[in-house]
């Protein structure tokens, strides 16, 4: 319901449903953060935020499936109390325990109790894995992403007032969360990055971040100059959505941005420390650079070695990748 990734990476399940059930009407529950990122779609026929209103029309409500994809207790907690003919997922037992609704969804209840299973044997993308858990066949399914009719004026507007980005636009992520440490790359190499792309490759170079990376984006400014244009750290998930639009290419660690970029079919190369590279599927547009220190992934919120793994991920080796995939596609 929260982490805007899983939120997206779950998308590709909405054209399958309306498939399956052309006469649906199809109601998701998700934290507000993730709302600006369902709100245009389509596909689903009423959002609902957590909160009383919310809880008390759900309970009220009967429904023909129920499909619950996260783990955390609030969300198992209510798909096991609302009523449905048919439940798949996961829940909880009357111990308050993590129990699956159907057999389909072991292997995925694995994946969160296994390190084992999670860091080392599983190969499958978290798409795959829930599509499995689901019994619905795997077949690439892409996410489902839809922009508003505003945010698109937007971008016309932009690329008319900027001419010169219509076309060779890459864009540098600087942020990577807060939710695991060892995500995000240090000011100097994103910096060194940034120049490279600019000189070599004569790319026009738009920074993106968050309000998180509002200290670290004065730093890189101030390293490559007029290199990179700052495109602010508060803009608003939809508008945020609509800069990531503006590119070709999208470099960034394993965050919000890099779940955007791939649903905008961007190419896309990005880096991993502390999260499994495994799981994420760039449909051939992209490129997976993975650190080497043994430790990884580990998924921890506090890295106890001072994140090092990142700094395992070269300048060059990025640079490369990027030249191998910039303009290997057509932009949006």
């Amino acid at each position: 319901m929260g982490a805007i990734g899983d939120v997206l990476r779950t998308t590709p399940l909405l054209p399958v449903l309306k498939e399956r059930y052309p006469e649906s009407h199809i109601t998701w529950l998700v934290d507000e953060v993730g709302v600006p990122l369902l709100a245009d779609n389509p596909r689903i026929d009423k959002i609902l935020t957590p909160g009383i209103n919310a809880v008390t029309r759900l309970l009220a409500e009967e429904y023909d499936l129920m499909i619950c994809l996260d783990k955390i207790d609030p969300a198992v907690g209510l798909a096991t109390q609302i009523k449905a003919k048919k439940k798949m997922g996961f829940g909880l037992t009357p111990l308050g325990t993590l129990m699956i609704f159907n057999p389909e969804a072991e292997f995925a209840m694995q994946l969160g109790v296994s390190d084992r299973i999670k860091f080392h044997e599983n190969q499958k993308s978290y798409q795959q894995i829930t599509f499995e858990a689901l019994g619905f066949p795997w077949e690439n399914n892409e996410y489902s992403l839809e922009m508003n009719a505003a945010e698109l004026d937007w971008c016309r507007e932009w690329q008319a007032a900027n001419p010169a980005f219509a076309r060779n636009v890459i864009g540098v992520n600087t942020g990577a969360g807060s939710n695991f440490a060892g995500k995000a790359w240090r000011v100097p190499r994103i910096a060194e990055l940034c120049l490279k792309l600019n000189k070599e490759l004569g790319a026009k170079v738009l920074l993106l971040g968050g309000p998180q990376e509002q200290e670290k984006h004065p730093r890189i400014m101030e390293a490559v100059g007029d290199a990179a244009v700052d495109m602010g750290c508060n803009n608003t998930l939809q508008r945020f959505v609509s800069i990531v639009n503006l590119c070709d290419t999208v470099v960034s660690g394993d965050t919000t941005c890099m779940h955007i970029a791939i649903a905008l079919r961007k190419n896309v190369v990005t880096f991993f420390g502390s999260t499994c590279a495994q799981e994420i599927n760039l449909y051939g547009r992209g490129e997976k650079i993975v650190t080497t220190v043994d430790c990884a992934p580990c998924y921890l919120k506090r890295c106890p070695i001072g994140e090092i793994c990142m700094d395992t991920i070269e300048v060059e080796d990025v640079f490369a990748a990027v030249k191998r995939w910039h303009g290997a596609g057509e932009k949006n």
